[in-house]
């Protein structure tokens, strides 16, 4: 079963859908691939989230774009570090919409993209992942699926609130019932302990 739901999430990421990803420890929401971000899927997110969107990137990728982080100690607590807060340097308007977003996050996952890019700060939050790091994270279960699913390793993601009380985030059954309401992929991100792979 848990092979099964993983090919059918790496199927869907692979074809640029967004999925729900459950069970990062206490963490689950709405993944997918930086790199086919567009306007309809940045703003279904942000409907369903906080508004909060990040992209997950490898360390070494927050680096060379000149990412720094926000706090200097949380990389070597968490495993991942939230970076300070980007828009891309062209195309947009004040950031904040849907459709610059979107541009904002294609350009993370642009591996010709450099640090001129992107202004500083903005609205878009790049989170960089040590992939090695055993704490289970939504950040690094989304980076490691879009990558897995054969894109460049940027993953947006953003973490659902509850529809049942807009005080907390969504558990694992709304999470799974979200995906279900909203005719989405949902996936397991670390089940049983067994990860998905790089």
């Amino acid at each position: 079963m848990l092979i099964e739901e993983q090919d059918v999430a790496l199927a869907a990421v692979a074809a640029g859908e967004t999925v729900v990803v459950h069970g990062a420890g206490d963490e689950g929401g709405i993944v997918f691939p930086a790199s086919r971000a567009d306007v309809a899927g940045t703003a279904f997110a942000v409907r369903h989230s906080s508004g909060f969107l990040c992209v997950a990137l490898p360390e070494s990728r927050c680096d060379a774009l000149e990412l720094p982080p926000v706090a200097a100690r949380a990389r070597r607590e968490a495993g991942t570090t939230v970076c300070v807060t980007v828009d891309a340097a062209v195309g947009v308007t004040t950031g904040i919409s849907a459709a610059d977003r979107a541009r904002a996050a294609r350009v993370l996952a642009d591996p010709g993209a450099v640090a001129a890019d992107l202004t500083r700060p903005g609205h878009l939050v790049p989170v960089a992942v040590d992939l090695d790091h055993p704490r289970p994270s939504l950040a690094r279960a989304a980076l490691r699926l879009v990558t897995r699913a054969g894109h460049a390793p940027a993953a947006v993601f953003a973490h659902l609130v509850s529809p049942a009380d807009e005080t907390r985030m969504a558990t694992g059954p709304e999470l799974r019932d979200f995906a279900a309401d909203h005719g989405l992929t949902a996936v397991p991100a670390d089940p049983a302990g067994v990860h998905l792979t790089r």
